[in-house]
């Protein structure tokens, strides 16, 4: 069951709406006529009106109240507070026909903001850089929310319009542009959706029904009502916007934001069932789909479920314990070369179990192949009170030699924009509400939630700067050294991928805690670097040395000559 304003063809439209509380709803054109529509048993209303065609612009009236935006809305071209726009989806014409997908363990993920990836901020201009990323390597594009937000710039996070573009990036046509000219490079595009929460500003579903769960919360916005009255329609309307992403923009996967604040007591829950749609999606088209759940900390129940990668911050955690002393989290420590080896041994440091977050027990290298880490996250960074990235943090020869080690580990590689060339912009958390009271829970709310951190001087997200800061530089701009770097471990990864090297089950690592040596031993091939400070006996030293920057990796058969050049470069260079 289809929601939203469906065109039938060049002069009809059907619409539907689900509102069970109401008595009645009528569309309103642009031009201010209204067109009842008619209610059904389910509580859903709908109605086919003549001479209503793409590009029209309608809102829903209630009653003889209020008139809001589609809860369906395809497109607000005028932002979250002004009328939706029928969007016809058979118009485009895909040249994606031939496209089979990127296989799990050939995924190395290049995630983006279309915002601030480029200085046009659009889906189109974002085309400009996506050769610039075959070239070094990567196999997928992630996208950080599209989906409609309020104000001039956002995250996406904050998002209300779930079905509909940000009109900041263009048209929804723009979108499949993007993703057609990125499948014509052969990269993968996997979209970062919020079902968790809704944004607070331009939210208006509440208006039609239930939307909203009246016992459960999250630290952003309402809840999702997945397990209370009237409950089955909201589901309905989550798994709706999951097939209508995948299968009208043709995306090769999605990546679930938070997916324990999904919070949902049924016995079949959400998390679950969107699992069940995707594999049934799998099984009618002819292209890999992938399905990613954000946990940050380890949750085997998403792996027995069918999502075929798990997102975890925590070897990018334990790595910045030691580069640059940050060891909070969020309510979890991380200390030193200990708790990096055991990351690096069982792939999470913690886990939830029994609804709160542990310490791992169990190991669980069989399934890191299906764990994504990175070196850096949009969270990571943008969470710094001024957006600071490891390269300004840490030094690029740190984040070269951290860079080795997560790019030549079994599981699924992922790289926030601009680290690949040390970029020395910074990337803020940036918001535009225009609710005053809004404006200044952003600011409280963050010092709350990341305490870690030192608050007394900040990057203001409510400023436009934040904003215009974030945006990325050419890579000339940066270090064309670390650029050169991650085109290389790309490289070699993709070779040993091919020649079966990778291995997380005959993997071991090895600390020597006296020079903080740090080893990846594989059966045909290692990788060794140092990470940060080691005791030495020389007293000039002060009894530190910092050989952040050393890397040494080797292997058998042809990629010896490959490896041993970058060893005498690293040599050179560090």
């Amino acid at each position: 069951m289809i929601t939203g304003a469906i065109p039938i063809n060049s002069e009809e439209t059907f619409f539907r709406v689900w509102a069970p509380k109401i008595d009645q709803i009528s569309v309103v054109l642009h031009h201010g006529q209204a067109h009842p529509l008619k209610k059904g048993e389910d509580g859903y209303f709908q109605g086919t009106i003549s001479g209503v065609r793409a590009g029209d612009r309608y809102r829903f009236k209630i009653g003889s109240g209020g008139v809001f935006p589609d809860p369906a809305s395809r497109f607000q071209p005028q932002g979250v507070h002004g009328p939706s726009e029928v969007v016809d989806h058979q118009r485009y014409l895909w040249r994606d026909q031939g496209w089979k997908g990127i296989n799990r363990e050939a995924l190395v993920i290049y995630e983006i903001h279309v915002g601030t990836f480029t200085a046009g901020g659009t889906f189109l201009s974002a085309i400009e850089r996506l050769d610039e990323l075959v070239e070094l390597g990567f196999t997928a594009l992630e996208i950080m929310p599209v989906a409609q937000a309020p104000g001039r710039w956002n995250w996406g996070y904050d998002a209300v319009n779930l079905f509909a573009p940000s009109h900041h990036y263009g048209h929804p046509d723009d979108f499949k542009a993007l993703v057609d000219a990125c499948h014509e490079r052969g990269l993968a595009v996997i979209l970062d959706v919020v079902y968790n929460h809704i944004g607070p500003e331009g939210n208006y579903l509440a208006n039609f029904g239930p939307y909203f769960s009246k016992k459960h919360r999250t630290p952003w916005g309402d809840a999702f009502n997945f397990d209370e009255a009237h409950s089955s329609e909201v589901r309905r309307y989550i798994r709706e916007n999951v097939d209508y992403w995948i299968s009208k923009f043709h995306l090769d996967g999605l990546r679930l934001d938070a997916i324990r604040l999904m919070a949902d007591e049924s016995p079949l829950s959400i998390v679950e069932e969107i699992a069940r749609d995707t594999d049934t999606f799998r099984q009618t088209t002819n292209r890999k789909l992938h399905l990613i759940g954000e946990t940050c900390v380890y949750d085997p129940g998403l792996i027995k479920m069918g999502y075929d990668g798990v997102w975890s911050d925590e070897i990018p955690h334990a790595i910045l314990a030691i580069l640059v002393r940050q060891t909070n989290v969020q309510g979890r420590e991380y200390g030193g070369l200990g708790d990096l080896e055991r990351c690096l041994k069982k792939g999470f440091l913690y886990e939830w179990k029994a609804g709160e977050i542990r310490r791992c027990e169990s190991d669980q290298r069989g399934s890191l192949g299906q764990i994504i880490h990175g070196l850096q996250t949009h969270d990571q960074v943008g969470n710094h009170p001024f957006g600071q990235r490891l390269g300004t943090l840490a030094g690029p020869p740190a984040q070269r030699a951290a860079a080795a080690l997560t790019l030549l580990y079994p599981s699924i590689p992922f790289i926030f924009m601009g680290e690949e060339f040390a970029t020395p912009s910074p990337f803020c958390f940036f918001v535009d509400f225009g609710d005053p009271w809004l404006r200044d829970a952003v600011i409280q709310g963050r010092k709350r939630e990341y305490e870690h951190h030192d608050w007394q001087e900040f990057i203001s997200p409510l400023d436009e700067s934040a904003f215009l800061r974030s945006k990325l530089p050419p890579h000339h701009e940066g270090d064309e050294l670390t650029r050169w770097w991650y085109q290389q471990l790309l490289a070699i990864r993709k070779d040993w991928i091919k020649n079966g090297i990778i291995d997380s089950r005959n993997m071991k690592v090895t600390i020597d805690h006296a020079t903080n040596l740090i080893t990846l031993h594989y059966p045909k091939a290692w990788v060794a670097l140092r990470l940060g400070f080691y005791a030495s006996s020389d007293p000039e030293s002060h009894g530190r040395i910092n050989l952040s920057g050393q890397i040494l990796a080797h292997s058998t058969g042809d990629l010896n000559r490959r490896l041993l050049g970058m060893n005498e470069a690293a040599a050179g260079l560090f």
